[in-house]
């Protein structure tokens, strides 16, 4: 017997996607991985894995730190099933 109605459903799938010019960084935090950039506030992003990284886009690793040195990127977030994954490609 059910109280309150109907169970709320989640979208299996949600995609966000963002345009970043000049660079950013992605930092290795306990929980996953933080994306940071300015647009023009300072913006923050948490995953669970590593980005994945397109071949043509320009990097610099410094230890846990990966510079995005190539200044007009596509950032996709992609949500599935509790995990939060990244991908990054040139424009």
């Amino acid at each position: 017997m059910r109280l309150f109605g109907r169970k709320k459903k989640e979208p299996a799938i949600q995609e966000f996607s963002y345009d970043i010019f000049g660079g950013f960084t992605i930092r290795k935090v306990p929980t996953g991985y933080e994306i940071v950039w300015r647009s023009p506030n300072l913006t923050t992003l948490n995953v669970n894995s590593e980005p994945a990284i397109d071949e043509v886009v320009e990097i610099k690793r410094e230890g846990d730190t990966i510079q995005v040195l190539t200044t007009e990127c596509k950032l996709r977030v992609i949500r599935k099933d509790g995990e939060t994954k990244a991908y990054i490609s040139k424009l």
